[in-house]
């Protein structure tokens, strides 16, 4: 059985933390959207109605890089490619399946490596 995990980006302190961590932490489903709730703040990851939440919440892949580093969507991914280093986001795509650019994650997973997520370090894919 996979191991169903979150964590979160808070968009105010610019941290992020895995769901369950934190005592104040709390997790919901509203129309089959999972959703982060704050207890001591009281902000949460679902828009609010005059703008956005305060959190960006993602799915933990059940998979490992090659360092044993747990693989989150958001994260980015190096891994070579024929005879170049690529790197990507790791998206869940409308096919129902973990991806990053045009790869499955499955297979590539044993081969990639985690060197860090869109929030914290966006520079990451930026083209040279």
């Amino acid at each position: 059985m996979r191991e169903v995990k979150f964590r979160v980006f808070d968009k105010d302190t610019k941290r992020m933390h895995v769901c369950g961590e934190d005592i104040h932490d709390s997790m919901t489903f509203i129309n089959n959207q999972a959703c982060y709730y704050n207890l001591q703040n009281g902000c949460g990851s679902l828009p609010e109605h005059e703008g956005e939440g305060t959190y960006e919440l993602m799915q933990y892949t059940g998979l490992k890089d090659k360092n044993g580093k747990e693989i989150y969507e958001g994260d980015v991914v190096e891994f070579k490619s024929m005879s170049k280093i690529e790197r990507h986001c790791v998206e869940y795509s409308e096919y129902g399946e973990w991806c990053v650019g045009m790869h499955r994650l499955p297979m590539r997973f044993q081969t990639c490596e985690v060197v860090g997520n869109i929030y914290e370090n966006p520079e990451l894919l930026e083209t040279k």
